[in-house]
């Protein structure tokens, strides 16, 4: 397993460290600039087991912040390199901003809805993230990956499984030390699974618990990430050398009745699309 990992700013960070095109993929859950370090007390949280040292991003610098990493992770990627970025709702405006001025092109807005959501008593209740997925365009034989000969969930086939509205398994470990904002590696597997191949490098700028670094590690990715909170730093770095390597899911071929049933669909919209061009 081969890994970089700088406990700095990830914007000087990626400036000092990482080359231009050095990275195949980038999986990220910035901050949302949304007082993060103040909601434990807003929804009396009990965060015994939460590392200290959050890094917020004030509200008035949260635009140029966007900017000034995003622009970083465009010049890392190398042509056909993939980008997802988990966003809330409340600066998401500064992000799609922050991606629009750069030359990354947008491929998927998904939506991931958890089981859980804030109470709330004059509005709906918000219960998703946004995944913003966009690519560097692709240039020459460097084109972007997306493998979807393989998927990854209990879902019958790869059409289901690649659905824009994706379900956000929770991450509740009970007792163990973790960040205070943390997505299940499960989670982030399919993603990295998706848009990567062993040996291509992953990246994370903002490593938090170090959940993307352990996904990728974990299926033979190089990975390189940064995090500026040195409690978190020191407590899940250790965590980098403990991760089995293991292979790539195997594609589970569809039973015979999926596939009559699949065969018997393909012929339904062949000869709807038959009748349209004789009535036309």
């Amino acid at each position: 397993m081969f890994y970089d990992v700088y406990n700095e700013d990830c914007i000087t960070g990626m400036r000092n460290h990482v080359k231009d095109g050095a990275v195949d993929c980038i999986f990220t859950d910035p901050p949302y600039g949304i007082e993060g370090d103040k909601l434990d007390v807003l929804y009396h949280r009990d965060e015994s087991n939460v590392v200290d040292g959050y890094v917020e991003v004030p509200l008035e610098t949260y635009d140029q912040f966007s900017k000034d990493w995003i622009t970083e992770c465009a010049r890392c990627l190398r042509p056909g390199g993939s980008i997802y970025i988990v966003s809330g709702y409340t600066n998401l405006h500064h992000v799609l901003n922050a991606l629009h001025g750069t030359d990354l092109q947008e491929v998927n807005h998904i939506v991931s809805k958890y089981s859980f959501g804030v109470s709330t008593k004059k509005k709906w209740v918000s219960s998703h993230y946004h995944i913003l997925f966009w690519q560097k365009p692709d240039k020459g034989k460097q084109k972007r990956v997306f493998n979807t000969n393989v998927y990854y969930s209990d879902q019958k086939d790869s059409y289901h499984d690649r659905l824009d509205v994706q379900p956000m398994p929770r991450d509740y470990k009970p007792g163990q030390i973790k960040n205070k904002n943390q997505l299940s590696e499960d989670f982030i597997e399919k993603f990295i699974l998706y848009s990567s191949n062993r040996g291509e490098t992953i990246m994370d700028p903002f490593c938090g618990g170090f959940t993307t670094s352990r996904t990728a590690l974990r299926f033979g990715r190089t990975f390189i990430g940064f995090e500026m909170n040195t409690n978190a730093f020191r407590t899940f770095l250790p965590t980098l050398e403990q991760v089995e390597e293991k292979e790539d899911p195997i594609p589970i071929d569809p039973s015979p009745e999926e596939l009559e049933k699949r065969n018997k669909m393909r012929a339904g919209w062949a000869k709807k699309r038959a009748e349209r061009k004789l009535v036309s």
